[in-house]
């Protein structure tokens, strides 16, 4: 049986952006939340409740994480093979990752932490992450429409898909940088651990 090199380059895209997606965050968290930290909420461990979680962010801020850079990978992708099934896997992608983006970023923001108690790298690290989840609703939302109108109304015409898949890159950027800062400030500065910090629970 005859590969497809160029099917094979998309799938080795696809799988690249699964691993980007899956590991840009892994660090070495055993150590970053104290015992005495942990052992202050001993109600909120085990329990098999949504109630155990101070936030529900973390639970959905990885969604546009995922979302939004495999958008973007499948995007590339159709330039080569499976054009228009890999543009169908975009159109569902970047919806779903704008979707959840204006979730995280909303209805389940993670709260805002005391900028007048924090320290001034922890408290530049909170500012870049909210300027930078901003900028990936705003990109998303405009990769979303665009994508939308490219592939139901303008018949994936190459000009158009181009300007969306350039949209979807500054997007996918965007989304990278908000989720380090996130990281940084839960494991490395520990805000927001057990709510430490910010609002102790989502107003919804």
């Amino acid at each position: 049986m005859k590969i497809n090199r160029k099917t094979v380059w998309a799938s080795l895209l696809i799988l690249g952006g699964i691993f980007i997606a899956t590991t840009t965050y892994s660090r070495d968290t055993a150590d970053s939340l104290s015992t005495a930290l942990s052992s202050a909420y001993p109600i909120a461990h085990n329990t098999g409740s949504l109630a155990d979680f101070p936030k529900l962010h973390p639970l959905v801020v990885h969604i546009p994480i995922m979302c939004l850079v495999l958008a973007f990978l499948s995007e590339v992708a159709s330039f080569f093979v499976f054009k228009r099934e890999l543009s169908w896997v975009t159109v569902v992608l970047v919806i779903t990752g704008f979707t959840g983006a204006w979730l995280a970023s909303g209805i389940f923001h993670g709260g805002d932490p005391n900028l007048s108690l924090l320290d001034p790298v922890s408290r530049a690290t909170f500012e870049k992450h909210e300027q930078y989840a901003g900028y990936t609703v705003w990109l998303g939302g405009i990769a979303a429409l665009g994508k939308i109108v490219s592939h139901f109304l303008l018949k994936r015409k190459l000009v158009y898909e181009i300007a969306v898949t350039l949209l979807l890159a500054a997007c996918s950027y965007t989304v990278i940088v908000a989720g380090d800062m996130g990281a940084r400030l839960v494991h490395i500065d520990g805000i927001g651990v057990q709510g430490r910090d910010i609002p102790a629970h989502d107003d919804m």
